[in-house]
Protein backbone atom coordinates (compact mmCIF):
# COMPACT_ATOMS: atom_id res chain seq x y z
CA UNK A 1 0.00 0.00 0.00
CA UNK A 2 1.23 3.75 -1.13
CA UNK A 3 1.19 5.89 1.53
CA UNK A 4 2.37 9.49 2.76
CA UNK A 5 4.09 12.55 0.84
CA UNK A 6 7.85 13.28 -0.70
CA UNK A 7 9.15 15.33 -2.48
CA UNK A 8 11.65 14.51 -5.13
CA UNK A 9 13.67 16.34 -8.17
CA UNK A 10 13.24 15.39 -11.89
CA UNK A 11 17.05 15.31 -13.43
CA UNK A 12 17.74 16.62 -16.37
CA UNK A 13 17.05 13.29 -18.41
CA UNK A 14 13.68 12.84 -16.60
CA UNK A 15 14.41 10.45 -13.62
CA UNK A 16 12.59 10.71 -10.69
CA UNK A 17 13.95 9.09 -7.28
CA UNK A 18 10.86 6.75 -5.78
CA UNK A 19 10.91 7.34 -1.98
CA UNK A 20 12.43 4.31 -0.72
CA UNK A 21 9.39 2.71 1.11
CA UNK A 22 7.78 2.52 -2.04
CA UNK A 23 10.60 0.61 -4.38
CA UNK A 24 10.26 -3.18 -3.45
CA UNK A 25 6.58 -3.15 -4.18
CA UNK A 26 7.97 -1.87 -7.22
CA UNK A 27 10.90 -4.29 -8.07
CA UNK A 28 9.02 -6.52 -10.61
CA UNK A 29 8.34 -3.41 -12.43
CA UNK A 30 6.09 -0.14 -13.13
CA UNK A 31 3.00 1.45 -15.33
CA UNK A 32 2.99 4.92 -15.28
CA UNK A 33 -0.24 6.53 -16.85
CA UNK A 34 -2.19 9.88 -17.02
CA UNK A 35 -4.10 10.70 -14.05
CA UNK A 36 -7.35 12.72 -13.72
CA UNK A 37 -5.92 16.40 -12.76
CA UNK A 38 -3.27 16.64 -15.18
CA UNK A 39 -1.23 14.47 -12.98
CA UNK A 40 0.44 10.77 -13.31
CA UNK A 41 -0.85 7.68 -11.31
CA UNK A 42 2.05 4.72 -10.74
CA UNK A 43 0.84 1.19 -10.49
CA UNK A 44 2.39 -2.28 -9.36
CA UNK A 45 2.98 -4.44 -12.56
CA UNK A 46 -0.32 -6.38 -10.44
CA UNK A 47 -2.54 -3.46 -10.27
CA UNK A 48 -1.95 -2.02 -13.79
CA UNK A 49 -2.70 -5.86 -15.41
CA UNK A 50 -6.16 -5.80 -13.43
CA UNK A 51 -7.15 -2.24 -15.03
CA UNK A 52 -6.32 -3.32 -18.10
CA UNK A 53 -8.02 -6.41 -17.69
CA UNK A 54 -11.20 -4.68 -16.62
CA UNK A 55 -10.59 -1.91 -19.37
CA UNK A 56 -10.16 -4.67 -21.97
CA UNK A 57 -13.86 -6.09 -21.87
CA UNK A 58 -15.10 -2.61 -22.32
CA UNK A 59 -16.66 -2.36 -25.96
CA UNK A 60 -15.07 -1.14 -29.14
CA UNK A 61 -18.67 0.17 -30.60
CA UNK A 62 -19.03 2.79 -27.73
CA UNK A 63 -16.83 6.04 -28.27
CA UNK A 64 -16.82 6.83 -24.25
CA UNK A 65 -15.21 3.24 -24.06
CA UNK A 66 -12.70 3.90 -26.40
CA UNK A 67 -11.74 6.86 -25.53
CA UNK A 68 -11.26 5.06 -21.69
CA UNK A 69 -9.03 2.63 -23.91
CA UNK A 70 -7.29 5.46 -24.88
CA UNK A 71 -6.14 7.27 -22.14
CA UNK A 72 -5.34 4.13 -20.51
CA UNK A 73 -3.46 2.31 -22.75
CA UNK A 74 -2.24 5.22 -24.73
CA UNK A 75 -1.46 7.61 -22.30
CA UNK A 76 0.76 4.81 -20.22
CA UNK A 77 4.30 3.73 -20.23
CA UNK A 78 5.96 0.19 -18.40
CA UNK A 79 8.66 1.65 -16.21
CA UNK A 80 11.84 0.24 -14.22
CA UNK A 81 13.38 0.95 -11.24
CA UNK A 82 17.11 1.91 -12.05
CA UNK A 83 19.81 1.22 -9.56
CA UNK A 84 19.81 4.95 -8.33
CA UNK A 85 15.56 4.21 -7.28
CA UNK A 86 14.79 6.09 -10.02
CA UNK A 87 12.48 5.86 -12.78
CA UNK A 88 12.23 7.56 -16.32
CA UNK A 89 9.48 9.49 -16.91
CA UNK A 90 8.61 10.12 -20.82
CA UNK A 91 8.80 13.28 -22.27
CA UNK A 92 5.23 12.63 -23.15
CA UNK A 93 3.92 12.09 -19.50
CA UNK A 94 5.93 14.91 -18.47
CA UNK A 95 4.43 17.55 -20.24
CA UNK A 96 1.09 16.05 -19.76
CA UNK A 97 1.97 16.54 -16.28
CA UNK A 98 3.79 19.64 -16.55
CA UNK A 99 6.82 18.16 -14.85
CA UNK A 100 9.86 19.88 -14.30
CA UNK A 101 12.35 20.60 -11.82
CA UNK A 102 10.42 19.36 -8.27
CA UNK A 103 7.54 16.86 -8.16
CA UNK A 104 5.39 15.93 -5.22
CA UNK A 105 5.02 11.93 -4.69
CA UNK A 106 1.70 10.97 -2.84
CA UNK A 107 0.48 7.65 -1.92
CA UNK A 108 -2.78 6.90 -2.71
CA UNK A 109 -3.60 3.33 -1.75
CA UNK A 110 -2.82 0.77 -4.48
CA UNK A 111 -1.31 3.24 -6.52
CA UNK A 112 0.98 6.41 -6.21
CA UNK A 113 0.61 9.91 -7.74
CA UNK A 114 3.51 11.92 -8.84
CA UNK A 115 2.29 15.77 -9.33
CA UNK A 116 3.72 19.05 -10.38
CA UNK A 117 4.78 20.73 -7.18
CA UNK A 118 2.99 23.54 -7.68
CA UNK A 119 -0.04 22.03 -8.78
CA UNK A 120 0.09 19.61 -5.93
CA UNK A 121 0.01 22.37 -3.22
CA UNK A 122 -3.02 23.77 -4.95
CA UNK A 123 -4.94 20.79 -4.77
CA UNK A 124 -3.54 20.09 -0.72
CA UNK A 125 -5.45 23.21 -0.48
CA UNK A 126 -8.77 21.32 -0.84
CA UNK A 127 -7.90 18.00 0.31
CA UNK A 128 -6.90 18.77 3.84
CA UNK A 129 -10.13 21.77 4.10
CA UNK A 130 -11.78 19.75 6.84
CA UNK A 131 -15.41 21.35 5.67
CA UNK A 132 -14.98 19.68 2.09
CA UNK A 133 -13.20 16.45 3.82
CA UNK A 134 -16.86 16.25 6.33
CA UNK A 135 -18.52 16.66 3.16
CA UNK A 136 -16.60 14.24 0.99
CA UNK A 137 -16.67 11.44 3.69
CA UNK A 138 -20.39 11.43 4.30
CA UNK A 139 -21.31 9.90 1.04
CA UNK A 140 -18.65 6.67 2.22
CA UNK A 141 -18.63 4.32 4.75
CA UNK A 142 -14.91 3.91 6.30
CA UNK A 143 -15.72 2.60 9.48
CA UNK A 144 -13.61 -0.09 10.35
CA UNK A 145 -16.40 -2.65 11.85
Amino acid sequence: MFLGQYTHNLDAKGRLTIPARFREALASGAYVTQGFERNLMVYTMESFERLAKRASTLTATDPEARAVRRVIFGGATEVEIDNAGRILIPEFLRTYAQLEGEAAVVGAGEYFEIWAQQAWEKELVGVTDPDNNAKRFTAFDLSAG
